[in-house]
């Protein structure tokens, strides 16, 4: 016959062998948890990242291939002019929302037209977007006017109209109300209104994004003079403004 103490030995042991099963089950339910949980938070993220890169392309098969005739010929930008061989390039990265290139658009546009006109310098735009759709469709209408030889008018109206708040460009504003500014009637009209609506030239605009990412572009306006960024020289500290004499003073006009 078994004594006491073998007794209470042999309740200790089945109580610990109890507690061993019941701690083992329980890790094996938080396991479960665990990936489980590790599952579903990555089939979640597999399908945002799919949908993602799904929307992605469906926009880019929403944009088309037209490339403006004043287009630069790397095909990111606009010339002012047609480029005049043996003469610096200023090339100038501005946000048609951006109310700092709106100022230097105001005080250096007149002598960038003068440069050109004079062959003193090739001026090419290029206009950033990034996720804004009111930056990325006035791009976009820009680019539609060139193709309406309208482009200068229409790049100087969307500074004139620029939204003074930040609600944007509204649709109606870029496809109506500038258009009948800068005089597209009628045919004219009715194929600018085309080129917007079906965004005939989104890979142009979408290209000048690109560009300006391998620039390394991160604020605007930017002067870059024949591979040199010269936006500082040309801002005058006393004004507060950027100069169109200190502009002359840089393309030796």
């Amino acid at each position: 016959m078994a004594s006491s103490s073998q007794v209470r030995r042999s309740r200790r042991e089945q109580l610990e062998t109890q507690r061993l099963a019941q701690f083992k089950k329980e890790r094996r339910i938080r396991i479960t948890i665990v990936v489980v949980g590790l599952v579903i938070l990555f089939t979640v993220i597999a399908v945002f990242v799919y949908g993602y890169l799904s929307s992605r392309d469906d926009q880019a098969a929403q944009t088309g291939g037209t490339v403006p005739p004043g287009a630069n010929s790397g095909h990111n930008g606009m010339m002012l002019a047609p480029e005049t061989k043996g003469v610096p390039t200023l090339e100038i990265w501005s946000d048609y929302n951006c109310t700092a290139c709106k100022s230097a658009h105001m005080t250096l546009n007149a002598t960038l037209e003068q440069a050109v006109t004079d062959g003193k310098a090739n001026v090419v735009l290029h206009q950033k977007s990034g996720n804004w759709a009111s930056s990325w469709n006035a791009n976009l209408g820009a680019a539609c006017a060139d193709i309406q030889g309208k482009f200068t008018d229409y790049n100087h109206q969307l500074y004139l109209n620029q939204p003074s708040d930040e609600s944007g460009f509204t649709d109606t504003m870029l496809r109506e109300t500038i258009p009948d500014a800068i005089g597209l009637y009628r045919d004219d009209l009715t194929t600018f209104q085309t080129c917007f609506d079906t965004k005939a030239a989104g890979q142009f605009v979408d290209a000048q994004q690109t560009a300006a990412l391998k620039a390394n572009i991160t604020s605007t306006p930017t002067f870059v003079l024949d591979g040199k960024n010269i936006t500082s020289t040309l801002y005058n500290q006393k004004t507060g403004l950027f100069d169109p004499d200190l502009l002359r003073t840089a393309l030796g006009m």
